[in-house]
Formats: C-alpha cells, structure tokens, sequence
C-alpha cells in the first residue's frame, strides 16, 4: 500500500487531534502522521491528516481558509469559553433580540484583534497555555490578528445561537462566542463546533473511523498533491529539478510566471509529479523550502 498521502478524517466528538491521529497511524501503519489543524475534543468534523512525506506538507495548510457551524449558548460563561468549563449563569433581563444578535456578528467580519483562549494550546515560555490554566497560574495572552471573511446567522432562539464561520488560521472560534457575549452584555460560550472545510478539503468527502477501518485504506489516501493545491505551481525541465532536489535555487524563464517575493510554489517534473514547495525570494528565483523527492 502506498504510504504518502492525506486522509480526511470526520473527528468524533471527544477524540482528542493527538489521539485522531495515533488512530491513523495505527490503521495505515505508519509512524510518520501528523494534522493539519487542532480540533479540540468538543468539535467535530473535518481533521486533515498527512501520512509520510505529505507530513511535511501540512504546514501549508495551516493558514489556510477554514469554515466552522458553530452553535453558541448565551447567558452563559466559563474559564474555557465553552462548555466543557464550569458554567457560570448570567442573569438575563431581556434576551438581545434577532437584529441586535446579527448586527454584532457582523462586527467580527474582516482583520481584527482576537485574544485566544486561556485554555488553549498556545505555547507560554515552552509550556501549553492550558496547562498553566489548569495549575491556576495567572495568564496574559496578547491579542493577535486574524481574518474573519464571513459570518451567517443560521438560527437564533436564545438562549441558543447557530452560526456559520468562514476564516483564515489561527481564527479560535470559542473567542468569538466569548467576544460576541461580552458585546451582548449577556455571556455566551462554545456549545457545539463542527469543521466543514480545510482549504481544498470539504466535509463531505470524509471518513469517519469506522469507515476508515473497515476497507481498503488505500482508497482513502488522496495524493499528496491536494495539499498545495491552492498554492501557485511550476512544471520544472529535468535539469533545474535535480538542482531544486539538491537545495540549489533556481531561476524561473522569462517565459514563465514571476510571482511576489515570498510566494510559496508547488513544483512539479515534467512528468507531473510534485517534487517539492519552493519560495520565490529576488529576481525570479526559486529557493527549495520542502522537498519530497530523492535527488539522482
């Protein structure tokens, strides 16, 4: 069976992103598995993960556009922005009414300042932030940008709010339902999460694990090359693949598209296979960033 390649994965709830993959590892029989993209145990839905040399692929998936149902409960808080926390209810005189719900929504869309949760995996002085949380340290996460392109009321009926989320990476999804209840003035928190999209990689086309176990799972393993695809790409001659493959850089043709410096291109062989991600840096060069083959 072959053994690079990316499986998409339909997280059941309660799995953690770690155990998801060992899961994988163990199915394909393979050490070498890495995702995409932490789910937390609460979510659902789509995990991309990369199996072998498509491993060293994952990283440009990361940043990748992402979309999310999510369901919140207002009225509501918790230390970790969701409901796996401690529940503290907040006394709701008047619930916000539907164009008031909708109007703050609409605030989040674009670049804006987002503070992650307390409770999440962002990295405090080499240990994770939740782990601090838990130990009852104090903690100062700063404020850092993300892209939110759209937000969709899906359906309102407080004390419940379903919502459709389209954003860039590192978007954490807890801290809009956090934000939007503080706007709110009535708390609200995470209730439900389900990833739908990974850039190229939708929902529907996903394995649950039980499918994943019951067949051949090579039929499951989609080509490596999926990963880069929204990535600008290059067919090399022969000659300058081997350079790419040896780490030397090369000169694009005139011929050819120059992109931005700092640009990540998929480069393929002339006979169509994805040899590696190269990064444009001056004058038209490409200088080799991952490389998936064996020089010769």
């Amino acid at each position: 069976m072959k053994s690079d390649g990316i499986i998409l994965l339909n997280k059941p709830k309660g799995w953690t992103s770690r155990e998801a993959v060992d899961f994988v590892g163990k199915v394909v029989g393979s050490r070498r598995v890495g995702h995409a993209g932490t789910l937390d145990p609460l979510a659902t839905g789509l995990l991309v993960i990369c199996v072998g040399k498509a491993t060293r692929l994952g990283q440009f998936l990361l940043g990748a556009s992402k979309e999310y149902r999510a369901g919140f409960l207002l009225g509501r808080t918790s230390p970790t922005d969701d409901i796996e926390g401690p529940l503290t209810e907040i006394p709701v005189a008047q619930p916000p009414r539907l164009e008031e719900v909708s109007a703050c929504l609409q605030s989040f869309v674009g670049t804006v300042e987002q503070r992650p949760p307390v409770y999440s995996a962002i990295k405090i002085s080499g240990r994770r932030a939740y782990q601090l949380a838990r130990e009852g340290l104090p903690i100062e996460l700063p404020a850092r940008k993300v892209e939110i392109r759209a937000i969709r009321l899906l359906r309102y009926d407080f004390p419940h709010l379903e919502v459709e989320i389209e954003c860039g990476g590192g978007t954490y999804v807890r801290s809009i339902g956090r934000d939007l209840g503080e706007k709110l003035g009535c708390g609200a928190v995470m209730e439900s999460l389900v990833r739908t999209r990974v850039g190229p990689f939708h929902l529907e086309f996903a394995v649950t694990p039980e499918e994943l176990q019951a067949g051949d799972v090579s039929r499951h393993l989609k080509a490596m090359e999926e990963a880069v695809a929204h990535l600008p790409r290059v067919t090399l001659a022969d000659s300058l693949v081997r350079r790419i493959l040896h780490g030397q850089p090369v000169r694009l043709q005139r011929t050819e598209t120059v992109w931005p410096i700092g640009t990540d291109v998929a480069v393929f062989d002339s006979g169509g296979q994805l040899v590696g991600v190269a990064r444009v840096t001056h004058n038209g060069q490409l200088k080799p960033k991952v490389n998936l083959g064996s020089p010769t």
